[in-house]
């Protein structure tokens, strides 16, 4: 009804929609191949105070997200197994910094998703769904927290931390779903182990509430600053794994050593050291020259000097870093967690 009010529905081409003209897109067509979510996601993703698009293409577009949104659950519901909130929930403060920054940035979605529907911004809730899910779970968290999921111990606080966030991430987003996706947040829910529940079904379960210990504007200003790196440190390493021959194949496969003559940047680097391993993805990071290190390549960007070098050490079996091995062939780490 706000559609026909305030503008039209234009085909893929632009062009008004007309019986005449024999390009109606039906809701019965888009749900008959897509399901009604799809359909449903359409009507989310446009602006309806002005004329507004549907065809194959944008539909097809919005298919993608609906997947991608589906296989974050996935992954969210396949790393739970084991969780249960009751005994194994890690306190805020227990967290690791980069656990804390994913629930900053969860809280951020969560205030921002409100203000979207009490103005009827539908469309913004759409956009910061699909970034959040693309760019801040899967590119990122995700991506640098597997380490920690798939070779700490089973029952380490580390990867309790990790599995505590990722229990709030897909309850957030369930929530969220629900308005615009239910047959989707329904379907995971009837999926998810039953630790993790906390009602019959998805459609019942409270609107979600961010908690005033999440938000850390410096946590933010920091890791902003630090993912910035993240692509220096790409960009240096790329140019080892695309040229002929390759001289290396996974990133892991290479040191980093990366510092900066800026005093600020510097310092930064130092307090977040412990991280920049698992965030580079790389087996060993140095943030001051050390001797020895023989540079395969060398990039600098914005202050910051990145060297890169061929890994120290053997693959361990288990984790895949370069480390000194053990005659079983894993690492220290790797024994360690096995033994707890």
């Amino acid at each position: 009804k706000s559609v026909l009010t305030h503008g039209f529905v234009l085909d893929g081409e632009g062009r008004k929609m007309s019986k005449s003209l024999g390009n109606i897109v039906t809701p019965q067509e888009v749900i008959k191949i897509y399901g009604c979510d799809v359909l449903r996601l359409w009507a989310a993703s446009v602006d309806y105070r002005n004329d507004v698009k549907i065809g194959d293409n944008l539909i097809k577009q919005l298919v993608e997200v609906f997947k991608k949104t589906r296989n974050t659950m996935r992954f969210l519901l396949g790393n739970l197994f084991d969780f249960d909130p009751k005994k194994d929930y890690v306190k805020y403060e227990e967290l690791e910094d980069i656990d804390k920054f994913a629930l900053s940035k969860l809280a951020k979605l969560i205030e921002n998703v409100n203000a979207s529907f009490e103005t009827y911004e539908f469309y913004k809730y759409f956009q910061y769904l699909q970034n959040f899910a693309s760019a801040d779970l899967s590119s990122f968290y995700l991506d640098i927290v597997k380490d920690r999921l798939y070779t700490k111990g089973k029952k380490s606080l580390s990867r309790r931390a990790c599995q505590t966030v990722m229990y709030e991430i897909l309850h957030t987003l369930i929530a969220i779903l629900v308005p615009v996706m239910p047959h989707q947040a329904e379907d995971v829910w009837m999926n998810m182990p039953q630790a993790l529940k906390n009602k019959e079904s998805a459609l019942l379960i409270d609107w979600p509430k961010a908690k005033d210990e999440w938000i850390n504007d410096k946590l933010d200003e920091e890791f902003s600053k630090i993912l910035k790196t993240r692509e220096i440190v790409s960009k240096a390493i790329e140019p080892l794994r695309s040229c002929e021959p390759k001289k290396i194949g996974s990133s892991l496969e290479v040191d980093i050593v990366i510092t900066s003559d800026d005093k600020e940047k510097s310092s930064l680097l130092e307090k977040y050291s412990k991280l920049l391993g698992d965030l580079y993805i790389v087996s060993h990071v140095y943030t001051s020259n050390v001797s020895n290190f023989e540079t395969l390549s060398e990039y600098n960007q914005d202050d910051y000097s990145v060297k890169v070098a061929k890994a120290k050490g053997e693959k361990c079996s288990r984790c895949w870093k370069y480390r000194e091995l053990n005659q079983d062939g894993i690492c220290q780490d790797c024994q360690d967690a096995i033994k707890e």
